[in-house]
């Protein structure tokens, strides 16, 4: 959880008492079966002798210790992740170089690392969860290719090279990945440490013509590059605009749009080849996506397992389900505004005819906005956000990309009610309710396009008048009123816990003690926190109740989190409304203390028990939504935190109410 205010001060730490922070590196050589059946024993044992020369005197160099090998795998511990992805760098660029003078058979190796804490046995072998995530990283890692876990990638940070040696490490991210064993998906990171560049610049400083081609070369390959990214994000799910695995995946291609762009203008840039290299997921993707009925069998297999490999399963099963598609753009000039591009049919059709619910339109595809009518300039709120939402729309950035930047900017921005945002910092806090206006777009195609005629002829261009009427429009035309929970669904699907949103209280439990965070002022947004450590067990397991009053449709934020915990806790949630239960409140828990977490899931009426705070999870978001457009709604939101079995006293001195918010 991170964002000014929105978080514990501390990240939550995983509670495993048996070692300190360790990097495990896994390598193995790709294909090493096929290779000893096509070419023997004796050529197999050759490489595996090349390999441990190779490998053995890296590890040395960068500080790690060999814990064991296992044929032609290794197992390394490193004391320091920077050293870790080091020493793996190394040992791919001394088998890219050795590759390139060799005619013959070549060694192609994967690695896989991950940081976490694992048990350390008498004898100094590991074990552990965090050994099975490096093993499975290691095993889903491509010939050539360093894969490491978020944490890894955390930890280590930015990594400075030589300028020789390509100036900077780079994570490409590769989204959420399903791995044997682990019942959560992970994120992915591929170290990119351009191979090629060392080589390439000494051709170029003897051969100035063969630069200038490598650098149309490059041209030509980021031209078609963006063209096909452009294509992924035209690619919407017809049941869900916020699916996970494709956001992450437009996420992704975003990142790399802009990464490509950059590299155009930097001569020391990525390569032709590299744009390509990295190109190729996306490629398949849409082959994927377009081709579904036409691939045969055995070409639908092997684009659905590198597809899987690095955008996840889920990805794959909604492609093959025909719940993805793309749209085409049709510009029809006499016929303003123009119509939303039209969107290809699933392979299954509903049994009854339903109204299309798909998900946001493609910025690529669909034409822009007009710019903001100036008749609607006077009511401040709706400046700012179609402003914002008119800007966005043909900028190529993903929308979930452009969530988390706004979330990271205003993490208050969904406690601040739409029609008094245009008060906050000069209006800029209004224009990130564009999100909110993309989702009235994605429930009713073109309606925020007219819904400024709409209102002016109904009520006139008097600010106020046009205002109250604009509001209403959004809330019954736009279905607001029924659609927000879904919208603060799909905000905190996707912003939680990175960058995290500004919340009213939370708790960090710790073996030691309890730290309660509350607002000592109640105001939305203030950074001020104040914090009371508890550390007798009567005050510790009491329920908590938070006070708060909701303005009409927003939301408000609660966390419960692990800290150093090395004994798990049980949460218990319960939400009432004037003593009534209420179920208006998404929960969704951390897996681990960087980025996992679960689907979001509404607070049932009567409760809701998560075990297992500290072993199962690492932390606990409630958001308690109004979607009442009109009235202020207050609620009490109920928490405890004991042990195992533990049942919770009566309410202490420590559990007072957090206050009604102002």
């Amino acid at each position: 959880m991170q964002g000014e205010g929105s978080s514990p001060r501390a990240a939550p730490e995983a509670a495993v008492p048996f070692s300190g922070t360790v990097t495990i590196f896994f390598s193995d050589i790709r294909g090493f079966t096929d290779y000893t059946e096509e070419f023997g024993d004796e050529a197999a044992s050759r490489i595996v002798h090349e390999q441990d020369i190779i490998i053995r005197s890296q590890i040395e160099a960068y500080g790690g210790v060999v814990v064991k090998t296992q044929g032609d795998s290794f197992m390394v511990a490193f004391s320091a992740a920077r050293g870790a992805i080091l020493c793996a760098i190394a040992i791919q660029r001394i088998v890219a170089q050795g590759n390139r003078d060799q005619a013959g058979p070549r060694i192609a190796i994967g690695i896989g690392i991950n940081t976490g804490e694992p048990i350390r046995q008498e004898d100094g072998d590991y074990i552990g969860g965090t050994v099975n995530l490096a093993s499975r990283i290691c095993a889903a890692a491509g010939s050539g290719q360093i894969l490491v876990s978020e944490s890894t990638r955390y930890v280590a940070g930015r990594i400075e090279l030589r300028r020789s040696d390509g100036g900077v490490v780079e994570y490409v991210d590769l989204g959420l990945h399903e791995l044997k064993g682990f019942p959560e998906a992970k994120r992915l990171f591929e170290v990119s440490w351009r191979p090629a560049v060392v080589g390439e610049q000494r051709v170029s400083a003897e051969a100035p013509s063969a630069d200038e081609e490598g650098q149309q070369a490059l041209k030509a390959a980021v031209q078609k590059a963006n063209s096909v990214l452009a294509r992924v994000l035209s690619v919407v799910h017809l049941d869900d605009p916020a699916f996970p695995a494709l956001l992450e995946c437009q996420a992704k291609a975003t990142e790399l749009r802009l990464a490509f762009t950059r590299a155009g203008a930097d001569r020391r840039g990525l390569t032709a080849r590299e744009v390509q290299d990295h190109l190729v997921p996306f490629e398949n993707l849409l082959i994927l996506t377009v081709e579904r009925d036409t691939l045969t069998d055995e070409r639908w297999a092997q684009l659905d397992g590198a597809v899987a490999r690095v955008f996840g399963r889920q990805l794959v099963n909604a492609i093959a389900r025909g719940r993805h598609s793309t749209t085409t753009a049709v510009v029809a000039p006499e016929k303003p505004p123009p119509a939303p591009a039209p969107v290809e049919a699933p392979r299954e059709q509903p049994k009854e005819p339903e109204p299309f619910q798909g998900g946001r339109p493609s910025v690529s595809v669909s034409l822009a906005p007009p710019p903001l009518d100036q008749r609607g300039a006077g009511v401040s709120w709706w400046a700012a956000a179609y402003a914002a939402w008119s800007q966005w729309k043909p900028s190529g950035l993903a929308w979930a990309h452009a969530l988390r930047e706004e979330i990271r900017r205003y993490p208050f921005l969904l406690s601040v009610p739409l029609r008094a945002s245009g008060d906050l910092d000069d209006g800029r806090l209004a224009g990130g309710y564009f999100l909110l206006l993309e989702h009235v777009e994605n429930q009713s195609p073109g309606f925020i396009r007219t819904i400024l005629d709409r209102a002016i002829g109904e009520v006139g261009m008097e600010s106020r008048s046009l205002g109250s009427k604009l509001y209403q429009l959004l809330v019954d035309g736009g279905r607001l009123r029924d659609t927000y929970p879904a919208f603060v669904r799909d905000v905190i699907q996707v912003a939680v816990p990175t960058p995290g949103m500004w919340a009213d209280a939370g708790l960090v439990e710790r073996d030691d003690a309890t730290v309660l965070m509350s607002r000592p002022h109640g105001v939305v947004g203030d950074p001020q926190e104040e914090s009371v450590q508890l550390t007798e067990p009567h005050d510790r397991s009491a329920e908590r109740r938070f006070l708060v009053t909701t303005q009409p449709l927003t939301t408000r934020f609660f966390y419960v989190t692990a800290g150093k915990l090395n004994t798990a806790r049980d949460v218990d949630l319960r939400l009432t409304s004037e003593d009534r239960p209420s179920d208006r409140a998404w929960y969704l828990t951390v897996r681990d203390s960087l980025s996992v977490r679960s689907d979001p899931k509404l607070v049932p009426l009567s409760g809701v028990p998560l075990p297992g705070l500290g072993r199962h999870h690492f932390g606990v978001w409630v958001a308690v939504f109004n979607p009442d457009p009109e009235d202020v709604v207050t609620y009490e939101l109920s928490v405890s935190v004991k042990r195992l079995g533990q049942s919770s006293p009566a309410a202490s001195m420590f559990s007072r109410p957090g206050g009604p918010a102002r």
